[in-house]
């Protein structure tokens, strides 16, 4: 390999090595805003627990844009758990004037919620920076 060719291939070789860093930098973030945002997960579904139907919206707008930021970052359990809550989230709204939420729905959103939670935990290794 000529000289020339190996400053080439050394100069995409750093710039790989350094597009890897920012992504592991902002996958390790989204990571920090999902454990951030499990405080406010946790209030909606109590919210809801209570009879509020007004966390419903709050709740699926929350979920659905996890549900996309998780499979854009390749953090498939958080993505599918997430994703899991909007989906029963969007048939309860949609549900013509019910504002009762049914015991197994209430049930099946609070696995889920539970379900999302424990995913967010599990998707980072403390302190070694290591993404599931």
């Amino acid at each position: 390999m000529r000289m020339a060719q190996w400053r080439v291939f050394m100069d995409d070789f750093d710039r790989e090595a350094r597009l890897l860093e920012q992504l592991a930098k902002i996958r390790g973030n989204f990571l920090l805003r999902m454990r951030g945002q499990l405080p406010l997960l946790r209030e909606l579904l109590e919210r809801i627990r209570a009879g509020d139907s007004s966390a419903l919206v709050p709740l699926q707008i929350l979920a659905h844009r996890i549900h996309g930021s998780g499979a854009t970052f390749d953090f498939a359990a958080v993505s599918a758990s997430a994703g899991q809550i909007d989906d029963l989230l969007e048939a309860l709204i949609g549900t013509p004037a019910n504002p009762a939420i049914e015991p197994q729905d209430w049930r099946a959103l609070m696995e889920h919620g539970e379900r999302f939670a424990l995913e967010i935990g599990a998707a980072t290794v403390e302190g070694t920076g290591v993404y599931r």
